[in-house]
């Protein structure tokens, strides 16, 4: 009898010893320990599980096959919500070699995967699939999955790595779309994708709607997807969002979709597409979109394709550089060249604030551009552009242009208060010329008045701030525009006259020393973090702090010849100090960061 009692302990304690799975529930069976994530998930799918349920990863788990979840309600599964999450301390890996997915979300709901070990932002869970795609076959990582019916509704996945096989043997690391891949039968609302990673697939995050009742509330938000190493890149896309409604994609950032020699497919960073409407895409960070057919096919960082007439797309302060196709030097369409942001159907797009720089030569002459608006684009106003800084530095032979209009004049509510910048012979293309100057370029476009030809110096190769030195002619340059209050960095835009592109910056325009010797007047530093120093050759009375809205915030007495200045407890901005002397004032602009 001892000997019976001591095996069934000993195989009951191996048994909760191998278990890589926790799980709590606050109805039916409120406990249970198993050995993959699809057992747990089959439990709840049959009924033993239910209420609010957590679901711990204590280890790595192998699945034997796609770990599905489906809809509560479906069949006897009864459950209120699902949290999937490491234990307190585990890093650990959920991994197959299914040939659908890892992990399935079929049409269930309030559905949460939270990858932090510790209730952060850190990133502890790992889901992969290890399939290699052949005919017939469409691997993915996580598939969040309507069915007939049912909608996969109030799906988060947040602080999670996800990978593929490779590049080519994954069609996507984080799929949303209905029982087959590309259509929702019915809408998948409020799903958010919040600080993952992504590498090795197709698609980073492919997201597509239902064509009919388009999805509602997605949130794609500081994301990172793909990666300097090359087998960890991506093929096709970083995101794509189509048939969806009242939708974010920001923060994101997208460094690494390469397609190879052998496709003829348009790589892209991100892909807004088919019936996108009252959508914002901002502060996005686009690089390292390349495509290798020498045949000639393209490259496009933001691709915005909606079928929609008044889309109401507000898409602000992105960031877009290393972006090169093959070229082709018979056209200047999408599937030709490299383009930083190509417009290629519909309208009631809003671009402010971006800032797009080609930068990397094509293989072959052709007709790259920064901003690329295609024929197909024919509405009458689709287009708001103003406050971007549109670049292309490249040096290959042949047409390069800061700006292409296939479309006619008529497609743009306003296009002003731009800067354009080209290495090539002309700056701008629209009514099938090329306009190689600032003035034909604004006869072209019967617009513009207010723009720029400049060659913007920017803080690196890598970094797309303004340099504070090297940019007085682009120093205040914008317009105000009610849709964005604040730049890239969270820095609040000039009420009056901001600054092109993604990031406001202060320009000097004397060196210190010249300034001093020429006002008596020196300040450091510029931007300034919390106290900025001020001197004078005579005495300073007071320094008055005025915002970007002209009303006085602050006011400093010095009483001296040299002092310091508390910025510390004011908002990220721009600012005008008011230096007051014995015989008169100085005005001074700093920016706090």
């Amino acid at each position: 009898m001892r000997k019976t009692l001591f095996c069934l302990l000993t195989t009951v304690a191996a048994a909760h010893f191998s278990a890589q799975i926790s799980l709590t529930a606050s109805g039916g069976t409120t406990t249970g320990t198993y050995t993959t994530l699809k057992a747990a998930f089959d439990a709840i799918n049959g009924g033993v599980h239910q209420g609010a349920i957590t679901i711990n990863v204590t280890a790595s788990t192998t699945e034997t096959a796609s770990a599905v979840l489906n809809a509560s309600g479906s069949g006897n599964g009864s459950y209120t919500n699902v949290l999937i999450k490491p234990a307190a301390g585990v890093n650990a890996t959920i991994t197959s070699a299914d040939p659908a997915a890892t992990i399935k979300f079929n049409g269930a709901d309030n559905v949460t995967v939270d990858g932090s070990n510790n209730a952060t932002t850190s990133r502890n869970l790992t889901i992969s699939n290890s399939y290699v795609a052949t005919t017939g076959t469409t691997p993915t990582v996580l598939w969040v999955s309507s069915t007939a019916t049912d909608g996969a509704e109030n799906i988060t996945i947040r602080n999670t790595n996800f990978a593929g096989s490779s590049s080519t043997g994954t069609v996507g690391t984080l799929i949303v779309s209905g029982s087959t891949l590309g259509a929702a039968e019915v809408p998948n609302n409020n799903f958010s994708a919040i600080n993952n990673t992504f590498v090795r697939a197709q698609n980073g995050i492919f997201a597509v709607g239902n064509a009919t009742n388009t999805d509602t509330g997605w949130i794609i938000r500081n994301n990172v997807i793909g990666s300097a190493v090359t087998a960890d890149k991506m093929l096709f896309r970083g995101i794509a969002v189509q048939n969806a409604k009242n939708f974010e994609v920001s923060g994101n950032t997208i460094t690494g979709v390469v397609l190879p020699a052998s496709s003829t497919n348009t790589s892209q960073g991100i892909l807004l597409g088919a019936a996108v409407t009252n959508g914002t895409v901002f502060k996005n960070r686009i690089s390292d979109i390349k495509q290798l057919n020498t045949a000639g096919y393209g490259a496009v960082g933001l691709y915005i394709n909606s079928n929609v007439a008044a889309s109401n797309l507000l898409i602000y302060n992105n960031i877009i550089n290393d972006v090169a196709g093959t070229g082709y030097a018979l056209g200047g369409g999408l599937a030709d060249n490299g383009n930083g942001i190509v417009i290629g159907n519909g309208g009631g797009f809003k671009l402010y604030y971006n800032t797009v720089v080609m930068d990397t030569n094509q293989t072959n002459a052709g007709r790259p551009s920064a901003l690329n608006i295609l024929s197909t684009v024919t509405a009458a106003g689709a287009i708001d552009i103003r406050n971007n800084i549109f670049v292309n530095k490249q040096t290959q032979a042949g047409d390069r242009y800061a700006i292409y209009a296939g479309a006619a004049t008529t497609v743009f509510s306003n296009i002003n208060y731009n800067d354009y910048f080209s290495s090539g012979a002309a700056v701008g293309y629209i009514g099938a010329i090329a306009r190689a100057t600032l003035a034909e370029l604004q006869l072209g476009f019967g617009g513009n008045v207010n723009s720029l030809n400049i060659s913007p110096v920017f803080a690196s190769a890598t970094d797309f701030h303004l340099s504070a030195s090297g940019n007085a002619a682009l120093d205040n340059k914008g317009t105000f525009i009610a849709d964005v209050t604040v730049d890239a960095d969270g820095v609040t835009r000039n009420a009056t006259t901001p600054d092109l592109g993604s990031f406001e910056f202060s320009a000097v325009v004397l060196a210190v020393q010249d300034v001093k010797a020429k006002t008596g007047l020196e300040y450091y530093p510029n931007p300034v973090v919390d106290f900025i120093n001020i001197s004078n050759n005579m005495k300073i009375k007071n320094v008055e702090i005025y915002g970007a809205s002209g009303q006085r915030v602050a006011n400093e007495n010095i009483n001296a010849e040299k002092g310091s200045v508390n910025m510390r407890e004011l908002p990220s901005g721009i600012y005008i100090l008011k230096v007051n002397t014995e015989k008169g004032s100085q005005s001074i602009k700093v920016m706090k960061k």
